[in-house]
């Protein structure tokens, strides 16, 4: 997944041999995921071109900008829409310099495992794929991983074999239902089914072409016939996904029969019966919705949780993926500052102390989002709720009622309720005008209901300690302060190649290094000599108010940085790690250089 190829791209850009187990023995064309936010895409800017590929790959602004609620895709009633950029013209800001973005994570999958097989390290490929691990185990010098390997020849016919991989260290990121985090005995805290769902994949270039002249990426479709969500992942290649919540144990994913699964995804969309219409089911899956947080994101001293394996969230703001790769970005710079012995093991310890708390902020974040998304279905007159007490109702019917029973009782409570969308919402009668003028009222409110954006979470997260509810704290996009992520500010240098003080801090980095930017320095030596006292490599950059053509000079090409530095005064340094957040911010080089060795466990 995105996570565990992450970490191999960014170990790999910095010269840490690794290799990554992969279950499975080809990649998923099933989407997930599908939100690449502003934070995730800074990270693909270290990655090579990676950046720059998904940006070009992806939709047009235009086809993914809005959500819209609907009785159905075409034809039905739009009952409000909500413009997740309020009507700009682009997605871009003065936060970043990139913008957030619609790829599905399949699609990302595909091209970090182009990456990740080109990388070797310790005699194995970058990718050894049909590995299912057996076991983790962690020793004094290190870590020893067992795996059966499946391979196949050119007629299928596999055969499979043990492996045993030694390394200095492990991180486990085989997902949400990570056999190997059970294995090791970490337990998940939080809550485990929220809602269980039936995703169906398909692909219909019939409905990409019905939709293309008013597109959104999501629709919340209600009607007597079915409720669900339809995700347009992308439309020039006619692919959806619909999510389609389901009750078990009353019912069960084997209900939900391709044919049945097209005969309501018809209905969603609004195609008359008889329509020559046609759509493939690709394929029909359930899941569960979680919110859990991991009690502990390391084993011992050399084994870490990342992505899905350390939290799960609903995916209402789309942070799962994006939460993963931070983790990942995180982790990298520490394992490899360790792994080239410019860093002290301890400092392997921070990744839970930052990490974690990222992740209950984002946990809660996402719970009230999912919450967020309920008060449609309740303003129409179907609280969920409602659907639970059926389920349950029906669950405790005498055992001698049949299933087949229970599942029409269920379908046919079900059924009343859905029945509140039909005429009842949208013909001109005092209940349905309300309920479409509340529907209305909150897409027309920031808050009224399922956001895409979320500046702070997003880019304003902080790495410094944390309060009584452990939760990470958030500021303003492009506060500069210790433990956020260095604000953007465009600089141009010597070359007279235009940069913002994020790429800056990832330009030409083969090893784990700080970067100092410093204004009103320039023929200062005691920074320089400072620094070079610091086991630990780094890069100086004078920023400075006019066009300058010498190394080491960056000149403010905009007067943001001037801005951001000015409460601190003329002379002012800034140290950020090799991630790019805040670990120093002030006048005096012998400080920095006592902070830099603090922050990186160097002496």
């Amino acid at each position: 997944g995105p996570t565990g190829l992450t970490l191999s791209a960014l170990l790999s850009a910095m010269g840490v041999d690794s290799v990554t187990l992969e279950r499975a023995t080809r990649l998923t064309t099933h989407p997930q995921a599908h939100f690449v936010n502003t934070r995730s895409m800074e990270v693909f800017r270290s990655v090579g071109d990676l950046e720059r590929v998904v940006r070009a790959a992806s939709p047009p602004l235009a086809h993914w900008r809005e959500f819209r609620y609907v009785t159905s895709l075409l034809g039905g009633s739009t009952l409000g829409v909500v413009d997740q950029f309020d009507g700009r013209a682009t997605a871009e800001s003065e936060a970043s310099p990139t913008t957030p973005t619609h790829f599905s994570q399949h699609r990302l999958a595909r091209e970090l495992m182009t990456r990740a097989r080109g990388t070797h390290g310790r005699g194995e490929a970058g990718v050894l794929e049909g590995a299912n691990v057996e076991s983790v185990e962690e020793r004094e010098d290190g870590v020893v991983i067992r795996a059966s390997v499946r391979s196949a020849d050119a007629s299928e016919a596999s055969t499979t074999t043990t492996r045993e991989i030694h390394a200095d260290y492990c991180v486990v990121a085989d997902g949400a239902n990570s056999q190997t985090r059970d294995k090791l005995g970490i337990s998940m805290k939080g809550e485990r089914a929220l809602q269980h769902l039936i995703n169906v994949h398909f692909k219909s270039k019939d409905l990409a072409k019905d939709l293309e002249g008013d597109p959104a990426m999501l629709y919340f479709v209600f009607n007597p016939d079915v409720v669900a969500v339809v995700v347009a992942h992308d439309l020039r290649q006619g692919e959806f996904v619909a999510q389609i919540p389901y009750l078990p144990p009353v019912q069960h994913v084997d209900d939900f029969t391709p044919a049945v699964c097209a005969r309501m995804l018809r209905s969603a969309i609004g195609w008359r019966r008889g329509d020559a219409k046609s759509m493939d089911i690709l394929g029909v899956r359930a899941w569960t919705m979680s919110a859990e947080v991991s009690e502990t994101f390391e084993s011992g001293d050399r084994i870490f949780l990342a992505g899905d394996a350390a939290h799960r969230f609903p995916p209402s703001g789309g942070f799962g993926m994006n939460t993963g790769i931070q983790d990942a970005h995180n982790l990298a710079w520490k394992l490899a500052a360790v792994t080239k012995n410019i860093a002290s093991p301890s400092l392997l310890k921070s990744y839970e102390a930052e990490r974690r708390p990222v992740a209950l902020r984002n946990t809660v974040l996402s719970v009230e989002n999912f919450e967020g998304v309920l008060k449609i279905p309740n303003a129409l007159g179907l609280p969920p709720l409602a659907a639970d007490v059926l389920r349950d109702a029906v669950s405790a019917l005498p055992s001698i009622i049949p299933g087949s029973l229970r599942k029409n009782i269920l379908e046919a409570g079900l059924s009343v309720g859905r029945a509140q969308c039909g005429t009842l919402l949208t013909t001109d009668n005092p209940l349905g005008a309300a309920r479409r003028a509340t529907v209305r009222s909150m897409c027309e409110d920031p808050n009224g209901t399922l956001r895409l954006q979320f500046p702070k979470e997003d880019v304003g997260f902080s790495y410094e300690p944390v309060g009584r509810d452990g939760e990470a704290k958030l500021y303003e996009p492009g506060t500069l302060k210790v433990g956020v992520r260095v604000p953007h500010a465009w600089l141009e240098i010597e070359n007279g190649e235009k940069l913002s003080t994020i790429d800056a801090v990832n330009r030409g980095m083969r090893e784990p290094r700080m970067t100092v930017f410093a204004r009103g320095f320039e023929g200062d030596a005691t920074i320089e000599d400072a620094l070079s006292a610091v086991a630990f490599p780094s890069q100086l950059i004078h920023i400075v108010d006019a066009p300058a053509r010498d190394d080491g000079l960056a000149f403010d090409v905009e007067g943001a940085w001037k801005n951001k530095i000015e409460s601190f005064g003329d002379r002012v340094l800034v140290m950020a790690r090799p991630d790019g957040h805040v670990e120093y911010i002030g006048d005096d080089a012998n400080a920095l250089a006592a902070k830099a060795r603090e922050a990186f466990r160097v002496t």
